[in-house]
């Protein structure tokens, strides 16, 4: 079974073009299916339309009443996702604001199948490639994923803050027994939830790979939520956090 998390805000407009797209290339691959909404506080339509695409599609909608940030809403909805999953399966995370296309799956479920724990789709790789960011986001984002190679190095890798993943459902459950409530110890930082969870996969020895894939950040609708220098604080965190230790973590 393939479960697809996608942690979404004031995505009315996105959330049903990233379902439809998704259920025409899973439809086409013949795979076992099923979609894990988490509505994070939404102020616009989202959760009626996610409502609707639940009636016609094999989808769970989860909810906070209130907004509570991508950390938080990563730490519920994996919470949820262990709970349900086998070691076998496999599931999808990402952006819901069509900047990550399905149609890069199809390879990505070839390599994780390979005997990989965890794969990253990729700018980095071979045929990847980013459309729509600014210079200023470009070289913060280069450069942060450089910072967080230095640091934590992962053969193969170069993707470090890109959401669009597969893990499969051993490596989760493994991460949550280990660590606990310590999976994400950064839930009020945002969008550094996303290089944690390398980290610790890294810490766990996981067979991490990454596949190609292009960010178009010109199609989001929305508005981006992500504060540039609390990200770069985060980071920075995340470094005095994790560098050198090994689990399990002393504090």
């Amino acid at each position: 079974m393939i479960y697809v998390f996608l942690p979404a805000l004031n995505e009315e407009l996105a959330l049903p073009i990233v379902v439809n797209k998704f259920v025409v290339e899973l439809n086409t691959k013949k795979e076992r299916y099923q979609f894990i909404v988490f509505d994070d506080g939404s102020t616009d339509n989202m959760h009626q339309i996610a409502a609707e695409l639940a009636s016609m599609h094999p989808m769970i909608v989860l909810s906070h009443d209130k907004n509570q940030g991508l950390g938080q809403t990563m730490i519920d909805g994996i919470n949820f996702l262990i709970s349900k999953i086998s070691d076998d399966d496999l599931i999808v995370t990402m952006d819901c604001d069509d900047t990550h296309d399905p149609k890069y799956l199809s390879a990505a479920l070839n390599k994780i199948r390979e005997g990989y724990d965890v794969i990253l789709l990729s700018r980095f790789q071979k045929g990847g490639g980013q459309r729509g960011l600014s210079w200023v986001q470009n070289i913060l984002s280069m450069n942060a994923g450089r910072f967080l190679k230095i640091l934590f190095p992962i053969h193969g890798v170069r993707e470090y803050s890109c959401n669009y993943r597969i893990y499969r459902g051993h490596i989760l459950k493994k991460a949550k027994k280990v660590f606990g409530e310590k999976l994400v110890r950064l839930p009020h930082m945002g969008f550094t939830v996303t290089p944690e969870l390398l980290i610790k996969m890294r810490m766990l020895k996981a067979k991490i790979s990454e596949s190609p894939f292009v960010l178009r950040y010109d199609k989001k609708a929305t508005i981006s939520t992500k504060k540039t220098l609390d990200t770069i604080k985060g980071y920075f965190t995340l470094a005095f956090l994790y560098t050198g230790r090994k689990i399990p973590l002393d504090n």
